[in-house]
């Protein structure tokens, strides 16, 4: 059983950045060199895809349960593997470092929510963009958008996020493209619409518009990663009401300019 180094991954790891006990860069698969085989790393990091689709296999007592899984949380020390879907994978690899854990009085468990937590894909972008400032100001910047991400998880702050935020979620992904109200959404989760209102930002982080903004950011993505069709044709397809609305969205939820991201 091979057990992987700090920053070490299965594929080829470049654009590395490290800052108060977090490793983070971009990792680059081609399924013609990555082996897909069961291995363990030194500490727990979570995974994002950017392009491409991976498949992670976790050991159990049953044996290996393989999922696609864009968003991935890999405990230290877990039995897993990976293969790609696609030929070729792009991944954004955030490693948690004892250090990080130790400052800010922390344990892996607080991460295990983290894939499904509302806007945490965002968040994983701005870390990479925060972290390839390098300056003497990013750190702190960097540590509480971390703590941003596993804030719904934390006990202290949140004893149990309710089943009408699940329902919520499921509702306006279904719904992403389509003109809905207040009142549509209260009645999917069957509750009054001044408690959507009064907790939504609590439990999702944003505005219910910023984060309706996210889900078109969230399927322009998926075009740009498994389309041909051009910048100006995803941001109609998105909903967007020009190119330059596009831009400026995609920028506030993710960091970076549609080209840049392309690149």
């Amino acid at each position: 059983m091979e057990n992987l180094s700090p920053g070490e991954y299965q594929g080829i790891v470049h654009s590395t950045f490290s800052s108060n006990g977090l490793l983070i860069g971009l990792t680059d698969y081609n399924r013609e060199q990555t082996k897909s085989l069961l291995h363990t790393h030194e500490n727990p990091h979570l995974s994002v895809g950017l392009s491409g689709r991976m498949a992670v296999g976790r050991k159990s007592h049953a044996g290996v349960n393989t999922n696609i899984e864009q968003f991935s949380y890999i405990r230290a020390g877990e039995e897993h593997q990976i293969a790609l879907v696609t030929s070729l994978c792009k991944n954004i690899n955030l490693e948690i470092e004892p250090e990080f854990f130790k400052t800010y009085d922390l344990n892996e468990s607080d991460f295990e929510k983290v894939a499904e937590t509302p806007g945490s894909f965002y968040i994983m972008l701005r870390l990479y963009k925060e972290l390839q400032m390098q300056d003497n100001i990013c750190n702190d910047s960097i540590d509480m958008l971390i703590l941003n991400l596993i804030q719904p998880q934390l006990s202290s702050i949140k004893k149990t996020i309710p089943r009408w935020t699940h329902i919520i979620h499921e509702f306006l992904c279904d719904n992403w493209d389509r003109e809905i109200s207040l009142q549509q959404i209260a009645t999917a989760a069957g509750i009054h619409p001044v408690t959507v209102s009064k907790y939504f930002p609590r439990y999702f982080g944003c505005s219910l518009g910023e984060y309706r903004r996210r889900l078109k950011v969230e399927k322009a993505l998926q075009l740009m990663n498994f389309s041909d069709k051009s910048l100006t044709d995803i941001a109609y397809i998105c909903g967007f009401f020009d190119q330059s609305h596009f831009i400026r969205v995609f920028k506030e939820a993710t960091g970076f300019s549609p080209k840049k991201f392309v690149k």
